[in-house]
Parts: structure tokens; sequence; C-alpha cells
């Protein structure tokens, strides 16, 4: 859950790749990089390598909303929370949602 917290909040994860490999990853965006402006600076071009992965990164995480595991981990992994958003694909039943309600409220 670590590398997807920080995926989740700043988009990269430390020592995910060798360093030969993001080389070669930032200098294949040099070009779209150049057009669009940045100087070819390796701070600047290791931003915007990670701001283009920000950009087309999508992330599905599915968990049951039943019971503590969630709980738990939104509080030890904020970004579950935090960088998402939350979509309910199927309606509660009605006695489910009568059952969570006796039980927790």
């Amino acid at each position: 859950m670590v590398p997807i917290n920080d995926i989740l909040n700043n988009g990269w994860v430390q020592d995910l790749f060798p360093k030969e490999d993001v080389d070669g990853m930032i200098s294949g965006l040099r070009n779209e990089a150049k057009g669009a402006g940045i100087p070819d600076t390796a701070d600047a071009m290791s931003a915007y390598f990670l701001e283009t992965v920000k950009s087309k990164f999508k992330m599905i995480l599915c968990f049951s909303p039943v019971g503590d595991n969630f709980r738990v981990k939104s509080r030890k992994f904020p970004g579950l929370v935090a960088s998402t958003s939350i979509d309910y694909f199927h309606p509660w039943p009605l006695d489910a949602l009568i059952d969570v309600a006796n039980r927790f409220i």
C-alpha cells in the first residue's frame, strides 16, 4: 500500500526504476518537452516527466466499505481518500442500509 499511497499523493515512487531507465524515459520526452517550452535541464525535464505521468495515470482500487479494514487503511494511507474519487457502482439494498444504520448509528 505504501507505493500506491505515494503514487496517489505525489505521482512518484522512490527507486521504482533504476536511474538508467529514468534517464531513458526522460530523454524520450525531450522533443515533446522542447515543443512545450520546457528548458533542457535535469530538474525541469524530471518535473515535466512527472507531470506527464500524473496527467495520464489512472488507477482503480476496490474496497468494501464493510468492516474496519477500509477505515484503518484510510488512516494509514491518506492518499486513498484525499487523492481519489469514490464511486459506488451498485446501489445498496434497503436491508443492507438498515443493517448498517442499526449497527453503527
